[in-house]
């Protein structure tokens, strides 16, 4: 946490209206999806009826929360070292008494700090859902805990891209890239008659 990249770039990021507008959008987009769910999903008056009904809205929006830090950590965490040849600072870096690791990882540390304030952002709107019972707290935890561990795992593979690749256009596409190969391959391996379970 004392890592000098870290201090940087979260004191000066802090401050700059596009996080303060990614983080809105991220909360509008989740409470406009909660409404939507519970006005579509609301059948009877019962409360066993609420209860399952609260229980879908919950899962739409863990997918939701999840498949947006899959689009967002990489976009926040790709440009960490990219950004930094682009300006041509990349080098001024190396000079410093940094090692090449703390370079690393403090550019990994410093964007996955945006990410997971992002994501715990949403606590509030995850916590509307156990209002009318069938959502428990340990469900929305473990719904975090996921999608946290989801940002960091997509935003190491993202940084690393980044080291390997010039521009943060190019790191960004071929992580998406990577990632849509890897899903693909695996779906085609489950559709395989080489790996088929007899059940």
């Amino acid at each position: 946490l004392g890592n000098p990249i870290v201090v940087r770039v979260v004191s000066i990021g802090s401050k700059r209206l596009p996080h303060l507008w990614t983080r809105a959008g991220y909360l509008v987009v989740l409470f406009l999806v909660v409404l939507t769910a519970s006005w579509s999903s609301s059948g009877g008056g019962s409360l066993s009826e609420r209860a399952k009904s609260a229980t879908r809205v919950f899962e739409y929006v863990s997918i939701l929360q999840l498949a947006m830090m899959c689009l967002l950590a990489p976009v926040f965490t790709a440009g960490a070292i990219s950004q930094e040849k682009d300006a041509e600072t990349f080098n001024v870096l190396l000079t410093t008494p940094l090692t090449n690791a703390q370079i690393v990882l403090g550019s990994l540390c410093s964007r996955l700090f945006f990410v997971l304030a992002l994501l715990l952002s949403g606590l509030p709107i995850f916590c509307i859902t156990m209002l009318f019972g069938g959502v428990t707290a340990h469900q929305i935890f473990l719904s975090f805990g996921i999608a946290g561990c989801t940002a960091v795992l997509t935003g190491c593979v993202a940084i690393l891209i980044s080291v390997m690749r010039v521009g943060t256009r190019g790191t960004i596409f071929s992580f998406y890239m990577g990632i849509a190969l890897f899903l693909l391959a695996g779906l085609a391996l489950g559709y395989s008659r080489w790996t088929l379970v007899p059940g």
